[in-house]
């Protein structure tokens, strides 16, 4: 705590002086008002300019330096972002990531005893105390050349571990420990990934400079696949060592993706951001930063973003894909086609271009366009080499499309060479299962399928909730409703989890538990399912249900 206290009386000092006041109440009121309004209509940059405004004249009003901080980590204004962090670090109400603010500031400033201050604050008081290891030896590789940091044995700090395990080879390439980076980039690929690639194309170049071209080749071949000989020797080729301010910048990035995925955008964009100001060109920040303001309804200015990555860059293919993402979401579906299939004319051989020109074409409702793009990845070598697990998750891909179109026979036929490349691919053994019920195709050989789903994710209230819709359709109504009780007790249970456990209950002779269950179905069904619901509420079970999910 002792690095604490100095770091507060620093923050304290900017603001001993008070700026004077509006001129009035009223005015202070409608200026305010005027930029909440900006705010809640998406219009970030007026609401930042107003509340900064609001700021100037209240430098130590704690509302506003929050509602500074927030709209200046969406419109990317660091100084704004940092200025109202010091604040909120005054009134002892600064968010998680906060100390990273003062130490991303330092650290660019060089005032290494600042950044080892902020270092021990968020150690002592975040969440992300975990990071204060990694970002001490990145300021000792910065002062000293050198850095001592291992992984912690045992499972004393599993996330320490999880996200050093990438961070330790950055930093052994950025103090010349090529030997030893390499032994840890082949433990990478036990990770995989967005971390493992991105690793592996920023240490290509160091090492083909070190004349390790063989090496390098491998891993740029493994990270890119087919994208590899075309791209490589165009761009990011003059990166022969590891900075100090890459190297944290993939720690930020690789933290705003776990929080991303796990539905938290805000801190995400936040680490993202401060990726960004890290290392400006990085094209992992650029592309995370972008997939961040997409969540948060972001999506033209993301797309602005993303088109700062240049065709000649290794990530200029996810950006791509990025950017069509962001399109298709925002509405703009014949957009999405188009940059996709843009992307897939320069480089018909690549199986994730072809693939990605399918996706989008299937979620544009044009299905038999998809179809034959699917199809025409599966004849190319690229897709060929690919790992069984990855040419599984494709066939799940194309069963989805003939499904949808009306082929159920070819979707399963699909569905069977996703099993057979992959007999643990959980979707591909639901998808089926599922869709034979349905049919009421081969209830015995459907509830064995729906089983392994299960026991391969025991915790998916989906694969739950097929096993014992299964059971349901076998008679087994006790352990049905077993069953079907522990999908709807599983976060995001949805109506048809509700509706089945309904139908459940009724078969079981539990009248009153089945309307309770069916009542929680309605609240979130659409139209035509809470239809067929409020027939079970009038007049009980049918005779032959079926529901579809």
């Amino acid at each position: 705590m002792g690095r604490i206290t100095p770091i507060c009386k620093l923050t304290a000092a900017l603001f001993l002086c008070a700026a004077p006041a509006y001129a009035s109440v009223d005015d202070g009121v409608t200026a305010y008002v005027n930029a909440r309004a900006a705010e809640f209509d998406a219009r970030h940059d007026e609401a930042l300019a107003g509340y900064l405004k609001l700021f100037e004249e209240s430098a130590d009003s704690e509302t506003l330096a929050k509602r500074v901080y927030q709209n200046a980590v969406r419109q990317g204004d660091f100084a704004a972002a940092l200025k109202s962090i010091r604040v909120q670090e005054l009134r002892n109400d600064v968010p998680p990531e906060g100390p990273l603010f003062l130490f991303t500031d330092a650290f660019q400033k060089r005032r290494w005893s600042l950044a080892l201050l902020a270092a021990d604050e968020l150690e002592a008081r975040s969440n992300f105390g975990f990071m204060a290891p990694i970002l001490r030896a990145w300021v000792s590789v910065a002062t000293t050349g050198t850095h001592d940091l291992t992984l912690k044995e045992g499972n004393t700090d599993s996330f320490f571990n999880f996200y050093a395990v990438d961070q330790i080879v950055y930093l052994d390439l950025a103090t010349g420990q090529n030997a030893k980076a390499k032994l840890g980039l082949r433990n990478m690929v036990s990770v995989g990934g967005d971390a493992m690639r991105d690793l592996f194309i920023s240490a290509g170049p160091v090492f083909a400079h070190k004349g390790d071209t063989a090496f390098a080749h491998a891993m740029l071949g493994a990270a890119m696949g087919s994208e590899f000989d075309g791209q490589f020797n165009k761009a990011d080729a003059a990166a022969k060592n590891i900075t100090p301010n890459v190297g944290l910048a993939a720690l930020y990035v690789r933290i705003a993706t776990s929080l991303i995925e796990q539905d938290v955008p805000e801190p995400g964009l936040a680490l993202a951001r401060l990726a960004l100001w890290t290392a400006p060109e990085y094209p992992p920040a650029i592309i995370t930063t972008a997939h961040a303001l997409g969540k948060l309804s972001g999506g033209r200015d993301a797309v602005t973003l993303l088109d700062k990555i240049p065709s000649a860059s290794p990530y200029w293919t996810r950006a791509v894909f990025a950017k069509a993402a962001l399109l298709r979401d925002m509405g703009d579906n014949e957009g999405a086609v188009e940059l996709a299939r843009l992307s897939y004319d320069q480089n018909a051989n690549s199986a994730a271009r072809a693939t990605f020109l399918g996706q989008m074409l299937q979620q544009n409702g044009r299905l038999p366009e998809a179809i034959a793009q699917y199809r025409r990845t599966m004849d190319l070598d690229d897709f060929k080499r690919q790992a069984p697990k990855s040419r599984a998750s494709f066939h799940v891909m194309l069963a989805s499309a003939l499904d949808e179109h009306g082929q159920w026979d070819e979707a399963k036929q699909a569905l069977q060479n996703a099993i057979a490349l992959d007999p643990s691919n959980a979707s591909a053994l639901n998808y089926l299962g599922y869709s034979m019920l349905e049919r009421r195709e081969d209830v015995v050989n459907a509830e064995a399928f729906v089983r392994r789903a299960y026991d391969a994710e025991p915790t998916s209230s989906a694969y739950a909730d097929s096993l014992g819709w299964a059971l349901f359709q076998s008679g087994k109504y006790d352990d049905a409703v077993t069953m079907l009780e522990k999908a709807a007790s599983i976060e995001n249970a949805d109506a048809t989890i509700f509706e089945h456990l309904g139908d459940a209950y009724w078969r079981a002779g539990r009248r009153r538990d089945a309307r309770h269950a069916w009542n929680s179905a309605q609240i979130s069904a659409d139209a035509a399912v809470a239809l067929r619901i409020s027939s079970k509420l009038e007049a009980g079970l049918p005779g032959d249900i079926r529901t579809p999910k």
